[in-house]
């Protein structure tokens, strides 16, 4: 029998009946309370919550209307079906996090984005870029543009890679919709007869990681201070054809890892020698807190013998409505790469590809990502000096950038109790079991320090020390390893 559990917080701005609402949506939404499941009377929930019995009706009524529950008379109120599958639950906290990144929500703490807040972007010098395209292009910017992307943004791009050797032509760069259209590409890129092989990290980019899901058979390794143990990786190449490995190279998600300069050689070494393609996801080296950006992988990559997929996305650095990632591909997997890119989606922004080139030209790209180093770069000093204050959290890596801090709890801390509990007090964060492919590592969670103001900074990380605090206090049961 399903458990129901409603609550509510009297002091907060939010109707009560809305909360009830909210709190019995998400229960029935997840799973936990499972269709056909009676839910409490009205009378029973008014009791327990000392509330009007009409405030409990407007909760019941709103979710009828919106087709979770059904009223029968005589009888009560009953769960719906509400959908043919069931999300598995460790990726709710994932799904959580979309909506907090979505919605300025009040009296929250947003450790769990990993977008940065909308007060960031661009907006002004978005909108003089966007009148002077439709003043120069009218209305034919609106026009399906070249399924391989504008051609003088491509130009322009293959000559800014090159200040940071990379060296690629226009012909092999491919501008998507996002990263994730990049990756369906590259899915639909190796599956022949079989289902490819993707060689990925312990723990790991979980969009990346549902997307492989049932497209890909996933090899997973765990990822050391300054990359894999590359012995370990060979034995598995060996033994089985590895068709691509998927990895952030500099600050890797969740981690904020940066592979050695070593490892990177003998992972393209490796590449060459058994014929695997890598994806380089490069969302992270622009947002660096030190005097040098580090190098991409890419940058060694062996001209005419390429085996590196670069994939480099503007939603960070920008703003997520912009759409736009680049793919540079190996020149025998170019007409593949665009008949698939047209079978897809026949056309990215035209407006948007024109916009993200005058932010180039104009020098207004770099005076921006300036700007979010120094802020970002601020915020994340400021969360290490925190953490390393608090007793029963241990920072895992130090990383020089990215946005991400990965923290491991005391081992007498349930990982998932004290995300709930964080949950409860306004204080949205990650659970580390939603970066592994299979185990549960509940002793983790990942901070992103990007989101939060200094002060919400602060203000956070004093609650999670106080629930630390409660959760050890409580015996909570050890994590596994």
């Amino acid at each position: 029998m399903s458990k129901i559990n409603i609550y509510i917080d009297k002091n907060s701005k939010e109707s009560l009946y809305l909360q009830i609402y909210q709190c019995l949506k998400k229960q029935i939404l997840s799973g936990d309370i499972k269709e056909g499941t009676k839910l409490p009377s009205i009378r029973q929930v008014a009791i327990k919550l000392d509330i009007n019995q009409n405030t409990v009706i407007q909760s019941y009524n709103i979710l009828e209307k919106k087709g979770l529950i059904k009223k029968i008379s005589g009888k009560g109120c009953f769960v719906e079906q509400v959908c043919e599958f069931e999300i598995e639950q460790k990726e709710i906290p994932l799904i959580e996090s979309f909506k907090y990144g979505q919605n300025q929500i009040v009296e929250r703490i947003n450790f769990s984005n990993g977008t940065p807040s909308s007060k960031y972007f661009p907006v002004e010098d978005y909108k003089i870029f966007f009148n002077e395209v439709i003043e120069e292009y009218g209305g034919e910017i609106f026009q399906y543009q070249n399924v391989q992307g504008v051609d003088s943004l491509r130009y322009l791009l293959s000559e800014e890679f090159e200040k940071e050797d990379i060296f690629v032509k226009k012909e092999n760069i491919q501008i998507t919709s996002g990263t994730q259209q990049a990756l369906d590409i590259i899915i639909k890129l190796f599956s022949k007869e079989t289902k490819p092989t993707v060689v990925l990290s312990d723990p790991t980019y979980p969009n990346a990681l549902n997307i492989f899901k049932g497209w890909c058979n996933i090899k997973s390794l765990d990822i050391k201070e300054d990359g894999w143990d590359l012995k370990e990786f060979e034995e598995i190449l060996k033994e089985e054809k590895i068709d691509f490995v998927y990895e952030c190279i500099n600050f890797q998600n969740p981690t904020g890892v940066t592979w050695s300069l070593e490892k990177r050689k003998q992972l393209l070494q490796l590449a060459q020698k058994y014929g695997f393609y890598i994806v380089e996801d490069d969302s992270f080296s622009d947002f660096y807190y030190t005097k040098e950006k580090p190098k991409t992988l890419k940058s060694l990559d062996k001209l005419g013998q390429e085996k590196v997929i670069y994939i480099k996305t503007y939603s960070k650095i920008l703003m997520p409505g912009i759409g736009l990632a680049i793919m540079t591909v190996p020149e025998n997997l170019m007409q593949r790469v665009l008949l698939i890119k047209y079978g897809l989606d026949t056309t990215t922004s035209g407006i948007n590809q024109k916009i993200l080139e005058k932010f180039i030209v104009r020098n207004k790209l770099y005076e921006h990502l300036s700007f979010l180093r120094r802020e970002f770069g601020e915020k994340q000093k400021r969360c290490l000096e925190l953490l390393d204050k608090i007793q029963g959290l241990n920072v895992m890596h130090k990383p020089d950038g990215g946005f991400f801090i990965w923290v491991k709890l005391a081992n007498n801390v349930d990982g998932e109790k004290f995300y709930l509990k964080c949950k409860e007090e306004g204080v949205a964060l990650l659970p580390g079991a939603l970066f592994y492919k299979d185990k549960r590592d509940v002793c983790k969670i990942r901070l992103s320090f990007i989101s939060p103001t200094l002060f919400e900074i602060e203000k956070g990380l004093e609650i999670l020390e106080k629930i630390l605090f409660f959760c050890k206090m409580e015996n909570s049961k050890k994590c596994s390893y």
